[in-house]
């Protein structure tokens, strides 16, 4: 039987080239912060490029700015052995970062690296630990490890502590210009109409906009809007759709379809404030919507705040009643268009 092929050495995103030689010029005049957090919105590659920092950091014999992928280190590294690499996420998908799991970093952190090189503690989603598992982090940051970096990787890094973001240097990750970002779904096969229909759902985040040309999802996603135009038009019963998304198809979460229709509802914000047109989909919801001019904003905006904290509810790990919580939502979908 053959060894399977290892895993190639990531490198950084064409966006992301400022972030990646800003870190680098620090790396090789040993200034590198013992605590990064990367932040920026979900879908632009920050797991990519913590774990190309990685590689470069673990790599014996970097070339050109990148990990050289021949080396011992390197060759360890692609095949997730690597002594020096620890990675932390939730048990699950969707879990929180508990204290247990970081309270054993301690053992990693305060052991000497066999190379005598760095170690690299790669955490993700920051956001996810809880007060006791951030103060457990924290206790490490304080009084940090000679040659340990810590990659800290977050969505949404004001659900840190401030004492964590303190004692880390931010690289903060901003969406890429459209022409940038389509260039590259371009190179993956994805272009036209439905290029941009995905990126302005995902927000200008290439990967998520990727992400969202999945077939399951893109279906998902259109019954989804479907829906939400029934309820708009007066034609389907709020209780009985709610019904339909309390568990969405298999591989779709029910945050994810929230962000899109956040995404719908910015587009239809910007078309009615900018007398502008958007979407030939999201321009039909908006000429339904009564009212006209900005005096029919102030709907928009308190349904969107709605959106934001049901989405912030399903992504804390709180376990709430997902059925309870897409009803009142299309219920008052349903009541704007009333």
């Amino acid at each position: 039987m053959s060894e399977p092929e290892p895993s190639p050495i990531p490198s950084p995103l064409p966006w992301q080239a400022p972030q990646w030689q800003r870190l680098g010029a620090q790396w090789r005049a040993g200034r590198c912060p013992h605590a990064l957090l990367l932040s920026g919105q979900a879908g632009l590659g920050k797991r990519r490029f913590a774990e190309a920092f990685a590689a470069l950091a673990l790599c014996e014999q970097p070339r050109d700015g990148l990990a050289c992928g021949e080396c011992r280190g390197c060759r360890l590294w692609q095949a997730g052995s690597h002594p020096d690499f620890l990675r932390v996420e939730p048990e699950k998908p969707g879990g929180p970062l508990k204290v247990e799991q970081i309270r054993q970093l301690g053992g990693f952190v305060s052991r000497t690296s066999g190379r005598e090189g760095a170690r690299v503690v790669w955490l993700a989603p920051a956001e996810a630990m809880n007060v006791n598992a951030a103060n457990a982090l924290l206790k490490n940051l304080e009084e940090p490890a000679a040659s340990v970096i810590f990659l800290l990787i977050s969505d949404s890094p004001s659900g840190l502590l401030p004492t964590i973001r303190s004692r880390c240097q931010t690289v903060a990750f901003p969406a890429p210009t459209e022409e940038v970002a389509l260039h590259w779904l371009q190179e993956g096969g994805i272009e036209g109409l439905a290029a941009r229909r995905a990126l302005a759902l995902a927000g200008g985040a290439p990967l998520l906009a990727l992400a969202l040309m999945e077939p399951e999802a893109s279906e998902a996603r259109d019954q989804f809007f479907a829906d939400l135009t029934s309820l708009a038009q007066g034609a389907g019963r709020a209780v009985s759709l709610a019904g339909r998304w309390e568990n969405p198809p298999e591989g779709v979460e029910l945050a994810e379809l929230l962000r899109s229709w956040q995404q719908w509802l910015a587009q239809m914000l910007h078309a009615r404030s900018c007398d502008l047109t958007a979407d030939e989909q999201v321009m039909g919801l908006l000429q339904r919507l009564p009212g006209t001019g900005r005096e029919s904003l102030r709907p928009l905006f308190d349904f969107y705040d709605l959106l934001l904290q049901a989405r912030q509810v399903l992504m804390s790990g709180a376990n709430p009643n997902k059925r309870l919580l897409i009803e009142e939502l299309m219920i008052r979908w349903a009541r704007l268009y009333a």
